[in-house]
């Protein structure tokens, strides 16, 4: 699938989905990125990158392709249809926990009006299998999605068609690190499939297997099965918690007719907190949304920044915990600065901005801020 000899280089920038920059050794190059996932955690500034070099010619433009990323020293593989080819191999050793008793028929296979990684088949029985590559995990516990997959959803509520008219289906997460023990649907990022996970968990079959990828991009001698924490899932899974708004100013601004202590904000990324005890995604739908230009809400700090920023970013924490006062508390932490809201009482909206020099994103410090949030405190609920 892959071909020729990887090297490593030095990952710069994300230029859009597709495409990362990178160094290799005093060479500057663009390779192209198997992978539609977010990959915050993963790809930040000089972390190592498996690249191998390509051809270029009419249907391939870029000059490489991005095969893994580095993670606390081990490789994380981001080729997405390369991990289909070492389920397949997997299954051909009779090595997928699970599987061993099951034979490949046939990859790719159609079924209404989706296509399915495998048809397997067992006693005679034909079987579907879906396979899904997760990247994403903390310190025990591993998620998927990292970005909203609606074809991911799709498949499960066809899988689970399938399998009420009779032929059984499987959905493998193969998981790129083997020191989680946990694996959870992303409930965070993509509610809609979360919801859909818990509602086909009895038509469907969830396996998630952690796998060692070795220096060459091969499974360990170990492929370990994860539990999936049913009760924390119904628990967590509710339309409330708090969000991170992310704004970026591309020059130094001043709002005239605000209280002195948020008049003046420097360019740069500003971080706001929001909460909603319930109906949390039409929360994030307003807190996306771009003030009209006459609207009264200019007059409000929050919706002037909105207005002047060039980009906005919602990243939504669900949680049944009031979380907001902590977040604001880590923030202070991580932040260059912050301007106090005096007009807003925290329970109205937003009461500080939290302002960075650079993306938020780009900082070890904010996705590890993330990842705790979002993945880590969970750890205290697992039995």
């Amino acid at each position: 699938m892959m071909g020729g000899p990887m090297e490593k280089a030095r990952f710069i920038a994300r230029p859009n989905r597709f495409t990362v920059r990178c160094a290799l050794g005093s060479e500057i190059l663009d390779a192209y990125l198997p992978n539609p996932g977010r990959l915050w955690e993963l790809l930040l500034p000089d972390s190592v990158v498996y690249v191998i070099r390509q051809e270029t010619g009419s249907n391939r433009k870029l000059r490489a392709l991005v095969v893994a990323v580095e993670r606390d020293g081990r490789p994380v593989m981001l080729h997405t249809l390369a991990c289909n080819d070492v389920v397949a191999d997997l299954l051909h050793q009779r090595r997928l926990p699970g599987f061993e008793d099951m034979r490949v028929v046939q990859r790719e296979i159609s079924r209404g009006s989706s296509r399915f990684d495998f048809l397997l088949e067992r006693n005679g029985l034909p079987r579907l299998l879906e396979v899904k590559s997760c990247t994403l995990f903390g310190r025990r516990i591993a998620m998927f999605p990292d970005a909203v997959t609606s074809r991911g959803r799709r498949h499960l509520l066809e899988l689970a068609e399938h399998a009420r008219q009779g032929t059984p289906a499987h959905v493998v997460f193969l998981v790129g690190s083997s020191h989680v023990d946990y694996f959870l649907p992303d409930y965070h990022t993509d509610f809609d499939f979360a919801s859909t996970f818990l509602a086909v968990r009895d038509a469907v079959r969830f396996s998630a297997l952690a796998v060692d990828w070795q220096p060459d991009l091969t499974p360990g001698p170990v492929i370990r099965e994860l539990s999936i924490p049913w009760s924390l899932l119904e628990r967590e899974v509710q339309d409330d918690g708090c969000y991170l708004l992310i704004l970026h100013l591309p020059g130094d601004t001043k709002f005239s007719f605000h209280h002195p202590s948020c008049r003046n904000f420097r360019r740069g990324y500003y971080v706001a907190v929001g909460s909603a005890s319930s109906g949390l995604t039409r929360h994030l739908q307003m807190a996306r949304r771009k003030p009209k230009a006459e609207s009264n809400e200019r007059h409000n700090v929050l919706e002037n920044l909105k207005t002047a920023a060039d980009s906005r970013l919602v990243i939504p924490i669900r949680t049944t915990e009031p979380l907001e006062a902590e977040l604001i508390e880590a923030l202070s932490l991580i932040a260059d600065w912050s301007i106090q809201n005096s007009e807003t009482p925290v329970e109205a909206g937003p009461c500080r901005f939290f302002g960075m020099e650079e993306n938020p994103l780009s900082r070890r410090a904010f996705v590890d801020f993330l990842l705790d949030y979002r993945i880590n405190r969970l750890d205290k609920q697992l039995f």
